[in-house]
């Protein structure tokens, strides 16, 4: 079943000509995680609307999650009637149409599904943004300084996770509750910091490829005992997005495989019942280019006079993406560094006060102190293709051909898929 209202709400969301804002009060995937618990225990708010099961029963023993990083909505629209897989749930289950988060980022949406909370509430909100303790921009899900290759750099300024990452999880509430949780992690970043923090009190399971994740996947929902919630993270189509550019065939070959594991190798062979299997993601993805990345540090006038720096004296940047360009410009100047960077950006970006966005509320409800504290006050938002950065060779460059962050529906629409098994 095709979810008409969920696509037709998304399809309304429209904002500014060129964008759509996230539906955090219906079908958004920061509803999700409640939805999840609901489903598993029939305690607290549904989280999304009530449409997103169908004829479904509402109920579950276990759930099952799959985060397709990457996976958004203009891919399952394109490929869903050619893989078996996709059409088990258009015709045996239901299939919805979401609004990620908005920043429409891996940092954010990894932090809200082991959480539940929005950016606003969370403090995550983008792959760099500022740390107020450490007065340094730094990489949440890497943990680690901004523009740094290695992983955890920041334990060795002494900082904890919980000093970057909510300490509040979904999994000692569903523990409380009867239910066990379990978390599949590729193998290279299972021990991280971030993943340890925010993965507290579940059972940690790795994997190299694909297919070993499938069938482990597989043999540990055979070999439950009660209620149970599994969360898989894939992210290689989002790799090979960003990589390539998500028109690209080496997209459509990652799609593909993902596709056809999924089917043989899982769905074909689980013969477990009970279980309620999702598949979503984080974001979709837009083309960019880096021959026509505009780097406002080489080419604005001025520039660096608009930013404000930390006690050393170090211009804080860069935050968020070259999809979503945070700013933190000097207060006094920031009326002046919008109208400037909004008229050499014209016809290629907006620039807007991040406060307005706040109040609007792009970020979700309730922004926390935390959140305020970390978040630049002005953000350049490109048009479908562009892409704004700031530029420091070896550090901060764009290399990329397809990406997101910001608020085009290519990477703002993101499908939600759910069957009963």
């Amino acid at each position: 079943m095709l979810n008409e209202a969920s696509i037709q709400a998304v399809n309304a969301a429209g904002w500014r000509d060129a964008f759509i804002r996230p539906l955090y009060g219906s079908y958004c995937f920061a509803n999700l995680p409640a939805t999840i618990y609901y489903a598993l225990t029939g305690e607290g708010a549904p989280g999304l609307p009530d449409d997103v099961f169908g004829d479904l029963p509402r109920r579950y023993d276990t759930v099952v999650l799959f985060f397709v990083d990457g996976f958004g909505w203009r891919y399952f629209e394109r490929i869903a009637e050619q893989y078996p897989l996709l059409q088990y749930f258009v015709r045996r289950g239901a299939v919805s149409k979401l609004t990620a988060l908005f920043p429409s980022t891996t940092a954010a949406h990894v932090t809200c599904i082991h959480t539940g909370l929005p950016p606003a509430q969370s403090g995550v909100y983008e792959w760099f943004q500022y740390h107020p303790e450490l007065d340094r921009m730094i990489a949440p899900l890497m943990f680690s300084f901004a523009g740094e290759k290695a992983r955890d750099t920041l334990a060795n300024a002494g900082l904890p996770p919980s000093s970057v990452f909510p300490s509040d999880t979904l999994y000692p509430r569903l523990e409380r509750a009867g239910v066990r949780s379990y978390l599949l992690h590729p193998r290279e970043f299972a021990d991280a910091a971030p993943t340890r923090a925010l993965g507290e009190n579940a059972k940690s399971l790795t994997y190299k490829t694909l297919p070993e994740a499938l069938v482990n996947l597989r043999r540990a929902i055979a070999e439950r005992h009660g209620p149970a919630y599994f969360l898989m993270y894939y992210g290689a189509i989002d790799g090979i997005g960003h990589e390539y550019g998500p028109t690209s065939e080496q997209v459509e070959a990652e799609l593909d495989q993902f596709c056809v594991a999924m089917e043989r190798m899982f769905l074909d062979r689980l013969r477990s019942t009970g279980v309620l299997l999702i598949i979503t993601a984080d974001h979709g993805m837009v083309e960019i280019s880096p021959k026509t990345t505009i780097y406002l540090n080489q080419t604005v006038p001025r520039f660096q006079d608009y930013l404000a720096t930390n006690q050393r004296g170090e211009p804080l940047v860069p935050a968020g993406s070259p999809r979503d360009f945070f700013l933190h410009i000097k207060p006094e100047r920031l009326d002046e560094a919008q109208a400037a960077i909004g008229a050499h950006l014209a016809g290629r970006a907006i620039v807007v006060k991040t406060a307005d966005l706040i109040a609007e509320g792009f970020f979700g409800p309730a922004p926390s102190a935390r959140f305020l504290s970390r978040v630049g006050n002005l953000v350049v938002l490109p048009l479908k293709g562009e892409s704004a950065y700031y530029y420091a060779r070896e550090k901060f460059e764009n290399r990329y051909y397809g990406h997101h962050g910001g608020l085009t529906r290519e990477e703002m629409e993101i499908p939600l898929l759910m069957a009963a098994l």
